[in-house]
């Protein structure tokens, strides 16, 4: 959301109209998530994809229209079964996209959010207010936008639990159909260990929108021309780090030293916070050891549980970048909360949030 909006501010600078065609529910296999964005500007520019392909034409024209009348739209695509393939999607899927002028939004929510703000943005795709927009941030409770009074009490609580899930929500309110999105900063993950293995998971940890943070006791280890990915480099002792990562529950740590000394100065404090992921290096053998050390210590099991170790998934990875590829797997799996809300469907399949339309479960594709 923020690089579109950036991207059609700087188009209107420039004197150009701007649509912007948003994915805003899916159902079945698709190729995309909601919240994927095309934009179209007057000067014949695009910037974006809502499909890979298989319905972006039909979306663009959509948008051409639009940018003649200033009238949003919300254009539903279904596709059958026999005729997926040729399409693009691999099996029949639906998906719902509001196509609306961009101009003047980013003046209307107070500019583009900065990089640590934390918030939702919502847009009503369907009802008398289709087409307004509200910016919530969660930590003020400010907003901003042309969202009624009304509305605006009403989406509080729906912003705050799509932060928390990290996931876009169709919502109903009375007669209005509202996209809300998170807005959140990039993920933090932070590799104490260099190496080889550090080296590959801080260019495969970028790759998939982390914002790197590499670290080791031994300053020599730390070239940034090993780590052109990573946005800091830093030298230290746990216990001199640790205060200095601002650590916060969208933080994922993994460690990588090897080293009994450093990890029994650095996971106890980690273990001790929030932060959303510990994973360790080593054998089933060698996490049996750290266990009792950490036990040794005074950690609860519940805290010596939060540790993902051996870290990464089983895929029989051996070169460092299998090894990087297995990790960021897993922690992929985690922030998506995939692997847990499997777990949590097995035990209680009947959960779920009555206020949601049927079709707010987005998968992506398969």
């Amino acid at each position: 959301m923020r690089e579109a909006l950036a991207l059609c501010r700087r188009w209107e600078a420039e004197g150009k109209q701007v649509v912007v065609a948003t994915l805003v529910a899916v159902g079945g296999s698709t190729p995309r998530r909601a919240g994927a964005r095309l934009l179209v500007s007057s000067g014949g520019q695009t910037s974006g994809s809502v499909s890979f392909g298989c319905v972006e034409a039909d979306v663009a024209a959509h948008a051409r229209e639009v940018l003649e009348t200033s009238t949003p739209r919300l254009a539903a695509y279904g596709i059958s079964d026999e005729d997926a393939f040729a399409v693009g999607f691999s099996c029949g899927g639906t998906m719902e996209v509001f196509i609306e002028p961009w101009n003047h939004l980013a003046d209307l929510l107070g500019g583009v959010p900065g990089e640590a703000f934390v918030g939702a943005l919502a847009t009503v795709i369907a009802g008398l207010e289709s087409g307004t927009h509200g910016l919530f941030d969660v930590a003020t409770g400010r907003s901003t936008g042309d969202l009624s009074p009304a509305l605006t009490g009403a989406l509080r609580e729906d912003a705050s639990t799509v932060v928390d899930a990290e996931q876009a929500r169709l919502i109903r309110h009375d007669d209005a159909a509202v996209f809300v999105e998170p807005v959140l900063p990039a993920p933090r993950l932070v590799v104490y260990g260099a190496g080889h293995a550090a080296q590959a998971l801080s260019a495969a940890g970028a790759a998939v929108g982390f914002r790197v943070t590499v670290c080791d006791h031994r300053p020599g280890l730390l070239s940034p021309e090993s780590y052109p990915e990573a946005v800091d480099i830093l030298a230290g002792w746990p216990d001199e780090l640790v205060p200095r990562l601002a650590l916060d529950s969208r933080t994922f740590v993994v460690v990588l030293s090897h080293n009994p000394e450093i990890e029994d100065l650095l996971l106890p404090p980690l273990l001790s916070t929030d932060i959303a992921y510990v994973g360790v290096l080593g054998s089933k053998r060698t996490h049996a050891a750290r266990v009792q050390r950490l036990t040794d210590a005074g950690l609860s099991g519940e805290q010596i549980a939060r540790m993902h170790a051996p870290v990464g998934l089983d895929i029989g990875a051996v070169t460092p970048e299998e090894i990087a590829a297995s990790i960021v797997a897993e922690l992929v799996g985690v922030r998506r909360k995939r692997l847990s809300i499997r777990e949590t469907a097995r035990q209680n399949p009947a959960s779920g949030t009555s206020r949601e339309l049927p079709v707010t479960v987005f998968e992506g594709s398969r």
